[in-house]
């Protein structure tokens, strides 16, 4: 009777881990066979604000915003909210041209809180398009633009590539890491683009129609809140849309501590939100008939990968300890089965994205990185949470900033 239930046991978390994977197999598959879908935009280019959330962002504040003031058409808006700040966030945006809003609430801290004021702020002249951009990130010559008519055109939040690289000036690049980037934001994100199906928002390169705009729904504390819009949105008849035209891309923080702590804060997040609203997501996409939804609980379902990757070697450790001990294959079957749904998405996104980042170097730091995954599992698991922090950052280079004063217009 026992080892029936061993069996069955060991059957269900080999069918349970495929089935999460799914999405992602589906998702390589569209990467492998399909192509992009051309996203047309209209020759208009809507009124846009642009709202940047900034905590203590002084290193980098000025080269982000020179970098947005070349993109600026008349009558757009650019507002920083300087957030709890206790440095010179709020005059040096101000210098490079920002209109400021200074919020000071330490009861109240987060992104979220100062993205609801932003909005609030906005209501007395609204802008057709609100286009959101990190205090850290750098976006694309006309992104802006692009952002602003895609959001137009398709009527629904709009996400663009948000890409996450290794400072110059870094030791130890984390490589590892920026793969599993490229991959949570490029490749899935554009695998389901090309199946026509909405992506997850990402909190920095993304566009929201005012219409469709309620600040409250900003302002929450939770770690994942680029993420929760996103589904709250969806649920709503807006989900968001995948536009690889336009780019925003920032730094990975340069130093162990300040990684760990983006990693943990992002993981909690990710599994909150997991907890909270894959149920949920479930229960509408049935209810509603919606396959849109029920694709965005399929990929909210997917763990970070190297959660989902030290499940897997766990899965099969016990399935051939099993083998080993009573002669059963079934579960080897099932795990080995699941082991290959894994491993066709990861090989396809290292063949389409990761060529260029990862070599026998990298694969060699595999275990080091399945470490500091499983320290944060064991955190997670231990009880242990982490409110909102803000994770060190490097400097913006001060020949950047130059270089954008010297070109903006």
């Amino acid at each position: 009777m026992m080892l029936s239930t061993l069996n069955i046991l060991l059957g269900l978390a080999a069918t349970a881990l495929a089935l999460v994977t799914l999405s992602f197999a589906l998702q390589a598959a569209a990467m492998i066979f399909l192509h992009d879908r051309p996203f047309l935009l209209l020759p208009r280019r809507p009124s846009v604000a642009i709202l940047v959330p900034a905590h203590d962002e002084e290193q980098n504040i000025e080269a982000t915003l020179l970098r947005i003031r070349q993109d600026l058409a008349p009558g757009d808006r650019l507002l920083v909210v300087a957030d709890n700040c206790s440095d010179r966030t709020a005059p040096l945006a101000a210098r490079a041209g920002a209109e400021i809003l200074v919020r000071s609430n330490p009861e109240r801290r987060g992104k979220g809180f100062a993205l609801a004021a932003g909005l609030r702020h906005l209501t007395a002249t609204p802008p057709e398009v609100v286009v959101f951009i990190d205090a850290d990130c750098q976006i694309n010559r006309h992104g802006i633009d692009l952002l602003a008519r895609a959001c137009a055109t398709a009527d629904s939040p709009i996400q663009c590539l948000d890409l996450m690289v290794a400072h110059p000036d870094s030791p130890g690049a984390p490589r590892l890491a920026e793969f599993a980037w490229r991959i949570k934001n490029d490749f899935r994100p554009n695998g389901y683009a090309r199946l026509g199906l909405p992506c997850q928002l990402r909190g920095t390169g993304m566009a929201v129609p005012w219409a469709q705009i309620n600040p409250d729904l900003f302002a929450t504390e939770l770690l994942a809140e680029d993420i929760f819009l996103g589904l709250e949105l969806a649920i709503q008849g807006h989900p968001a849309r995948f536009f690889r035209g336009a780019r925003v891309t920032s730094y990975f923080p340069d130093t162990q501590s300040g990684q760990v702590q983006q990693k943990h804060r992002w993981v909690q997040g990710h599994l909150g939100l997991i907890r909270s609203h894959l149920p949920r997501l479930i229960f509408q996409a049935w209810k509603k008939r919606d396959l849109r939804l029920l694709a965005l609980a399929a990929d909210l379902a997917v763990p970070p990968l190297g959660m989902l990757a030290i499940a897997d070697m766990v899965l099969l450790a016990v399935s051939l300890l099993y083998l080993a001990a009573v002669g059963i294959r079934a579960p080897l079957a099932c795990s080995a089965f699941e082991l290959a749904v894994f491993a066709f998405p990861l090989v396809s996104a290292w063949y389409v994205s990761g060529r260029d980042l990862i070599g026998f170097r990298e694969v060699a730091q595999v275990p080091r990185h399945m470490i500091m995954v499983m320290r944060t599992a064991l955190a997670l698991a231990r009880g242990d949470r982490t409110q909102w922090v803000r994770a060190d950052r490097p400097r913006t280079t001060p020949q950047f900033i130059r270089h954008m004063r010297h070109t903006r217009h």
